[in-house]
């Protein structure tokens, strides 16, 4: 079952926390996208924002299982979540 777009974006914030705890990880997704750390406050309830946190976990499948794990869920609702919110699920 696809995710409402509310639970969609409440996913991708659960998501932004979840890489904001790990430096390495955030260093990373902010060299991806080309964000700016201070940007993300302002960016954190845009949906193109939120999709592309989305699609950018779901393009890592270690960091998909680790981010499904460590907000005890099932893979595939991340992956749905993308969709919901108009994303491939993969890059």
């Amino acid at each position: 079952m696809r995710p409402s777009i509310a639970d969609a974006r409440s996913i991708a914030l659960q998501l932004l926390i979840f890489l904001a705890a790990d430096d390495e990880r955030m260093e990373r997704f902010l060299a991806l996208t080309g964000t700016n750390p201070g940007e993300i406050r302002a960016l954190a309830d845009n949906a193109g924002f939120c999709r592309a946190l989305l699609e950018h976990v779901c393009s890592d499948e270690p960091l998909l299982v680790a981010f499904a794990a460590a907000e005890n869920c099932d893979p595939q609702r991340v992956v749905a979540a993308c969709v919901a919110l108009g994303g491939t699920g993969f890059e």
